[in-house]
């Protein structure tokens, strides 16, 4: 097949689809199997395929199922029966990479192994043990910026609980090694380490003391990766989260964090974005309502996962009602069902983007282990 396209033309145009898509290419024509092994390319459809394309789920801490909302986006079943075969333990997705607790021969028998694993290309890559012993957490990851918006190195920040501290500790893939781990006093607070949320050099944590059936005060803890400083943010002032609410953070625009309260009783979405006040000092501004009442939900309408998911100009409000996983879209008020889940009140859903990313230089392929 010839193309009156130069290749670099070519290539930034492919660049646009998710990897699903871009497989299906690699008959045609030699130009596209080549992009598949040149890491510039690579790195550049990761970059422009950030949207959410699917959800990882743990059930009890264990991986179960995946769950494709974009059909030109999805992973190799293969992928999917490696996971369960090996009983993995999702602590993090980001950026197309999947981050994943695994043992050799059992969970009774010896240390799990971190893995940093891509599904889409099947390919997985061992990172070295961090310092300490593994326990229940969460992974954050940072991606670094060459100058041109194509991310190459990254920052992997592993939060465990400690209590009544957190433990964070701190990977660097150019450098192969864990460059900091110490303990971080939040005040005791719960957080959710699943889901964090990354701007630039700072990872954003909510917490949610729902311990009780009265009002409480919750707030958004954050660690900046450059300075490993740390700061507690409070709610805002309309924003207490009383026992059957939920709160959940994503970016806005791909730089802003958003906070999204739903209130269980008012059947209500409430979200407020995070920006600097003159004086330097953060705020919150409230930027959107969205009533479910007004979808045909009625109340008290308990949701217990809400994340927002964009692409282009598109936002999606992504949330799980009972059983099922619903999409919400807030430019044109459309609501979708995506799935039906299995024991909903136990599960953990990690958001994943179909990318190319590579897992790192020393990275194997699933069929040759």
């Amino acid at each position: 097949m010839s193309c009156p396209l130069p290749n670099d033309v070519l290539a930034e145009i492919i660049s646009y689809l998710p990897a699903k898509a871009f497989f299906k290419l690699l008959p045609v024509c030699k130009t596209f199997y080549q992009l598949s092994s040149d890491s510039h390319f690579l790195l550049s459809q990761s970059y422009y395929n950030k949207a959410i394309s699917g959800f990882f789920i743990n059930s009890s801490n264990i991986f179960r199922s995946f769950i494709p909302i974009d059909p030109y986006a999805g992973v190799p079943s293969s992928s999917i029966e490696f996971l369960h075969q090996r009983e993995s333990i999702i602590l993090g997705s980001a950026g197309g990479l999947v981050f994943v607790l695994l043992r050799k021969y059992g969970w009774f028998d010896g240390a799990p192994d971190l893995w940093v694993y891509n599904p889409a290309r099947g390919t997985r890559c061992q990172l070295p043990s961090p310092p300490g012993k593994f326990s229940q957490g969460g992974i954050a990851v940072r991606f670094m910026n060459n100058g041109d918006g194509v991310t190459t190195g990254y920052k992997l920040v592993y939060l465990t609980r400690w209590n009544p501290l957190q433990r964070c500790r701190v990977y660097d893939s150019v450098a192969r090694a864990w460059t900091m781990d110490k303990e971080i006093d939040f005040g005791g607070r719960e957080l959710d380490l699943e889901h964090p949320v990354v701007c630039d050099d700072t990872v954003f944590w909510a917490s949610s003391e729902v311990g009780s059936y009265m009002s409480i005060e919750s707030c958004v803890v954050a660690f900046d990766v450059g300075d490993e400083c740390t700061q507690i943010i409070t709610m805002p002032k309309d924003a207490v989260i009383d026992f059957f609410d939920t709160i959940g953070i994503s970016k806005w625009e791909g730089k802003s964090l958003c906070l999204i309260r739903h209130r269980t009783f008012s059947c209500k979405f409430v979200l407020w974005l995070l920006n600097k006040t003159s004086d330097g000092a953060s705020g919150w501004v409230k930027v959107q309502e969205i009533s479910l009442a007004g979808l045909g939900f009625r109340e008290p309408c308990y949701v217990s996962y809400v994340v927002l998911s964009e692409m282009a100009s598109t936002k999606l409000l992504v949330f799980t009602k009972d059983s099922v996983l619903y999409s919400y879209n807030i430019n044109n008020g459309e609501l979708e069902k995506l799935s039906s889940l299995i024991d909903y009140h136990s599960l953990t859903l990690f958001p994943y983007s179909n990318t190319l990313r590579p897992c790192g230089e020393q990275h194997e392929l699933l069929e040759a282990i």
